[in-house]
């Protein structure tokens, strides 16, 4: 009778709980809640309960998808500062390395711009060193309200600095640079935040007005942003009442249709857009749908395949999570969501969305084939970002960077851009500073073999072994250098562009990809002669 009883009230239970989830989420927190009244008073150490549950609240929404993500109230201020394209600070973007931040970029007409340089190492904050702190809290020690002043302990070309910086109101552009080459205009766009659509809009009509015929938009690099920026931006181009966007979620709250609400700016305007595999989420969206409605030519890499819409919801004390609540689908109906996390396999890794849902064609205005479940794919596809871990490690490394901070104090700085070029005795010298500071960039192999080797010293293995793992680290090392010299023109072109940066600012490089960067090239190619442009978007052999 008791066994029966028992099973009547598990019936019971799950029913309530599938019924009403509340039930299940009171249940595990009054577990949750026990749990954590016995640690506070029995554990053998002091415990940092808030430091713990936001641990555990940040790997719980782990597994669900990437996007889904708890804020603290610092958090949330550097989300808002991103969108609303401003914040009191010195005009920097840093890295932090080996317990010290590394200025990787001067913003132009910043207070920065006056008393720092690319490769600077900041050491101490107002005093403190930058060593005893962690990145979260020294990042936010550089911030601060405009006028209040920062002292700086900075390194630079080996010596050391002391430096009075006043913070400034710092604008986030959306925008970073144009150019007009001919009769073809050329709009670097790097994030969709609330000055995105007024300036996107404000480069073109000023491109027009110096006499472009012909426009290129370039969002490579560009993850994205706003949702209502992307459809103002794409209604530029487009006549007014046309889809851009749907949402679908799992709740009718979060199925709606965005259309274009203005008169277009111009909609004859021939048109490139530049993208690649870091492009992502809205700038999907332009790509795509402009792709849909064969209004511009997509040149580039596939991008990175984000259809997924977020909300943020403000929680207690200050927090707040932002949450996935819809997949977004462009005009011809296609979902462009890379990745499931919903479908892992055995090891909890998400799989493809191919591999789970049936991929399907979709058509475009014109009747061009399109795909759904892997981002945009270009109408001319141009991979020039060479995909091998060698070469991904010798930036992540910071190797390329660290030998143009070199470059940059110890050789003549050129009269002018046009003169600048890198030579195969200055990749010769890459090589040598790599010897000379015992840094060189490793393949994934060669880290799995160095794990390897690490595991036979810790179990003791015979020294033979051990020599074994030494014998291959120095065939590897061989085969790398030989790797390196095959990409030898991809890698001065990169060294190129951050030293022309750091040369010449940032309006220089623009100019500088314009005329050397073999994407903008294609599609200057394809912008000037229209029977090419012409029969890419009616799919005419």
């Amino acid at each position: 009778m008791k066994k029966f009883f028992n099973l009547v009230f598990l019936v019971i239970s799950l029913s309530v709980t599938a019924q009403n989830p509340y039930f299940e989420i009171s249940k595990q927190m009054e577990i949750l809640n026990d749990v954590l009244k016995k640690l506070a008073t029995n554990y053998i150490d002091d415990i940092n309960i808030g430091d713990l549950m936001q641990k555990n609240t940040k790997r719980m929404l782990n597994g669900l998808d990437r996007f889904t993500t708890f804020y603290d109230e610092q958090g949330i201020l550097n989300q808002k500062m991103r969108q609303e394209g401003h914040f009191g600070g010195l005009g920097v973007r840093v890295h932090y390395k080996d317990s010290l931040i590394l200025v990787t970029d001067v913003f132009k007409d910043t207070p920065a711009a006056e008393k720092l340089k690319t490769g600077d190492e900041i050491w101490a904050i107002d005093g403190k060193k930058v060593s005893e702190l962690s990145s979260k809290v020294a990042s936010n020690l550089l911030k601060g309200a405009a006028g209040s002043e920062v002292a700086l302990d900075v390194k630079r070309n080996g010596k050391m600095l002391h430096l009075k910086i006043k913070r400034a109101d710092i604008k986030l552009d959306a925008v970073t640079g144009t150019y007009l080459d001919g009769d073809i205009g050329y709009i670097r766009f790097v994030k969709f935040n609330k000055l995105a659509a007024k300036q996107v809009k404000k480069a073109l009509l000023d491109l027009k007005s110096k006499g472009a015929k012909k426009i290129i938009i370039d969002v490579r690099g560009n993850p994205g942003g706003l949702l209502n920026e992307v459809i103002k931006i794409v209604n530029f181009f487009i006549p007014k009442g046309k889809v851009v966007v749907t949402t679908k979620g799992r709740f009718d709250k979060f199925n709606k249709t965005y259309s274009t609400r203005n008169p277009s700016v111009d909609e004859e305007i021939p048109l490139v857009i530049l993208v690649d595999n870091h492009s992502a989420s809205a700038s999907e969206i332009l790509s795509g749908s402009l792709q849909d409605y064969d209004r511009a030519v997509i040149v580039g890499d596939t991008t990175y395949g984000k259809g997924l819409v977020q909300r943020t919801y403000k929680l207690k004390y200050g927090t707040y999570m932002k949450q996935t609540i819809s997949k977004y689908y462009i005009p011809s109906g296609r979902l462009i969501q890379k990745i499931d996390y919903w479908h892992r396999d055995k090891n909890g890794k998400p799989t493809l969305m191919r591999d789970n849902v049936k991929e399907k064609e979709f058509k475009t205005t014109n009747g061009r084939i399109v795909h759904n479940l892997g981002g945009i794919v270009p109408d001319i596809e141009l991979k020039t970002d060479i995909n091998e871990s060698l070469i991904k490690d010798l930036k992540n490394k910071g190797i390329l960077f660290d030998y143009a901070t070199w470059y940059y104090y110890n050789r003549p700085q050129p009269a002018k851009p046009e003169d600048f070029k890198l030579t195969d005795k200055d990749f010769e010298r890459l090589l040598q500073f790599m010897e000379e500071n015992n840094r060189y960039p490793e393949s994934d192999a060669e880290k799995i073999l160095a794990k390897a080797r690490k595991k036979a010293e810790k179990e003791h293995q015979d020294a033979s072994v051990i020599k074994m793992y030494d014998v291959l680290k120095k065939s590897y090392k061989t085969q790398n250098i030989n790797l390196l010299k095959k990409h030898k023109d991809y890698i001065l072109s990169e060294l190129s562009k951050d030293l022309i940066k750091r040369y010449f600012q940032k309006d220089a490089l623009i100019e500088y990809n314009v005329k050397h960067d073999a994407v903008i090239l294609k599609a200057k190619e394809i912008l000037n002669n229209r029977n090419t442009y012409d029969r890419i978007l009616r799919n005419e052999e």
